[in-house]
């Protein structure tokens, strides 16, 4: 399977990575076009990869296509590209074709507006992952474009489940995907700073903090992970009656931070709608 990435900057990078690490793909079976050459040249070197001068003779006998440029290049960038793929009008069962799957992860850029701008008949799988897949705690919504197949939705899929978990949800909840999942991870660091900020005010050295705070926050996902617990009852079961942390969740439920919270992801969620337009 031959594998074109269009950008390999973080994002585009950390799935590049993950599919040589987990041997979904030969380092001989990928291509990458970078815009910028040093980072081209880093790649090639690092990953063994190869990269192409072009976008034309990136797109050349490729089967997957990784869109992974900023959303706001990605219009430019389509519109510049003079197509050398054939594109079938009509796929009849059976058919090989020799466009290739199309997977975005173009934040705002819905299937509908992605098949426009891409040859008719184009195949898109659009992706919202998030950077943890990094790590291989990835999280990425999935859904299929209107030429898209079971069997490129699956594809999608098993790529993107390599490096953590996935779901498959209608378009019209992308927005809040985007805003939660995607640049959920963002949010989740602020407050681990300001926890580790508050460690550091209480007498703690920072990089003390920092460890405690980091352990901590990763400790309290994987057992809501993996124990099936909600966070409510982890709550429950953490806070004795007139503890310490019990102290501090009185804090907590008598600020502003559920609203605060909802409307930083309300503004995340209206962004992605601007970066569609």
């Amino acid at each position: 399977m031959k594998i074109t990435f269009v950008g390999a900057g973080k994002m585009g990078g950390a799935i590049l990575e993950s599919l040589l690490k987990t041997k979904m793909a030969k380092s001989s079976e990928i291509t990458v076009f970078e815009a910028n050459p040093e980072r081209a040249s880093q790649l090639a070197k690092q990953l063994k990869i190869k990269t192409a001068a072009t976008l034309e003779s990136a797109f050349a006998g490729a089967d997957v296509v990784f869109l992974a440029v900023k959303p706001q290049d990605l219009g430019n960038l389509l519109a510049q590209t003079k197509w050398r793929v054939d594109v079938p009008v009509h796929r009849k069962p059976g058919t090989v074709s020799l466009q290739p799957l199309f997977i975005s992860i173009a934040a705002g850029k819905t299937t509908a507006w992605l098949e426009a701008a891409l040859p008719r008949g184009s195949r898109v799988v659009r992706a919202m992952p998030n950077l943890a897949l990094a790590a291989g705690e990835g999280m990425t919504g999935l859904c299929a474009g209107t030429h898209a197949t079971k069997s490129d939705l699956r594809l999608a899929t098993r790529v993107f489940s390599r490096a953590g978990k996935t779901v498959v949800l209608p378009e019209s909840q992308f927005d809040a995907l985007t805003a939660l999942s995607g640049s959920g991870p963002a949010f989740f660091a602020y407050f681990l700073q300001a926890m580790t900020d508050a460690g550091a005010a209480l007498g703690l050295a920072p990089e003390t903090a920092a460890t405690l705070a980091t352990q901590t926050f990763l400790g309290t996902a994987r057992v809501l992970s993996e124990n099936g617990t909600t966070p409510e009852n982890f709550m429950r079961a953490v806070a004795s009656p007139k503890g310490t942390t019990a102290a501090g969740l009185e804090v907590l439920a008598k600020s502003t931070l559920r609203g605060v919270t909802t409307k930083t992801l309300a503004a995340a969620a209206r962004r992605g709608k601007q970066l569609n337009n």
